[in-house]
């Protein structure tokens, strides 16, 4: 199973206690995937998802105190092999399209998250975690894509909108923020398990950036004491250390005797003992040292 079918099927045992959030659950389905339908005034959706059909079906009965027996309502195989549709005839489709559209519906976080369940579970995907962060709802018109961004805005994600073909898709690109969409939508169980692989890959990421920062820093030592040691090589060899100073003396013949001894380790050795900088601004000049001797040979 892909980790976006167990999130989605975390979210299909999802009911909403609150009407106005189930309400809002049915709004965010009936907007990715909700058509009219017949007779003239029905609405209905189509989904190949029989799990989504029974919940619309559910929140819809729920919400709207039906009694199930006296109602025509239901789920019908349409179309090609295992597509169903959810029809919901008049006068139910009346009251179903004036509560969806009610100004109020999504004033409160609780319809916020329950209008991006349902958004999510209708044209919703996550890529595999381990792989790349994506998060997408393709939308059927501009409209309905704004209506998704600012519901996932006001959860302060940075959810943006480009056009596919004839849809609009809102999506998330940031890990973070995709773990944040994942447990505002009620997938607790997928919350935990995308964010422990986010903590895992970003330390992964941690280790591998500062592995590679010791090997640049190696890399950079090596050649640094390869110079420093050829130099001395040369000053040894054309004129000897009897004309350098004590301080550069003792740190040449320091630098021959540990060639791959960090800066720090060669202040160690000396004595009295000094700090990088000073080892360094001695190695310096006798590299200034060696330059001017190379002018004469």
């Amino acid at each position: 199973m892909s980790f976006s079918s167990a999130v989605k099927k975390e979210l299909f045992g999802i009911i909403p206690s609150a009407r106005h959030c189930e309400i809002a659950e049915i709004a965010g389905i009936f907007r990715i995937l909700g058509s009219d339908a017949e007779p003239e005034g029905s609405l209905s959706i189509r989904t190949e998802n029989p799990e989504l059909a029974r919940k619309v079906f559910t929140l819809i009965i729920k919400a709207f105190n039906i009694d199930i027996g006296f109602s025509d309502i239901g789920i019908e195989n349409y179309g090609k092999k295992g597509m169903k549709r959810v029809i919901v005839p008049p006068p139910f489709a009346d009251s179903l399209t004036r509560a969806m559209n009610h100004a109020m519906l999504l004033s409160m976080e609780c319809c916020r998250q329950s209008f991006l369940r349902g958004a999510f579970l209708s044209g919703g995907s996550i890529s595999t975690p381990e792989k790349y962060y994506h998060l997408e709802i393709v939308c059927p018109s501009a409209e309905t894509a704004d209506k998704v961004q600012a519901a996932m805005r006001s959860f302060d994600l940075d959810a943006k909108i480009i056009g596919r073909k004839k849809s609009f898709v809102v999506y998330l690109k940031e890990g973070e923020q995709i773990v944040t969409m994942v447990g505002k939508m009620g997938a607790g169980l997928s919350f935990l398990n995308l964010e422990s692989l986010r903590v895992e890959r970003e330390m992964k990421g941690i280790v591998n950036r500062r592995v590679n920062c010791e090997t640049a820093n190696l890399k950079k030592t090596a050649v640094s004491s390869v110079r420093q040691i050829r130099d001395i090589e040369f000053i040894r060899d054309h004129s000897g250390f009897s004309e350098l100073s004590p301080a550069l003396r003792d740190i040449a013949e320091i630098r021959l005797k540990y060639p791959e001894a960090s800066l720090k380790e060669l202040g160690g050795f000396l004595d009295p003992k000094i700090g990088k900088s000073g080892v360094n601004h001695r190695l310096r000049k006798l590299g200034e040292t060696a330059a001017e001797l190379r002018k004469k040979f």
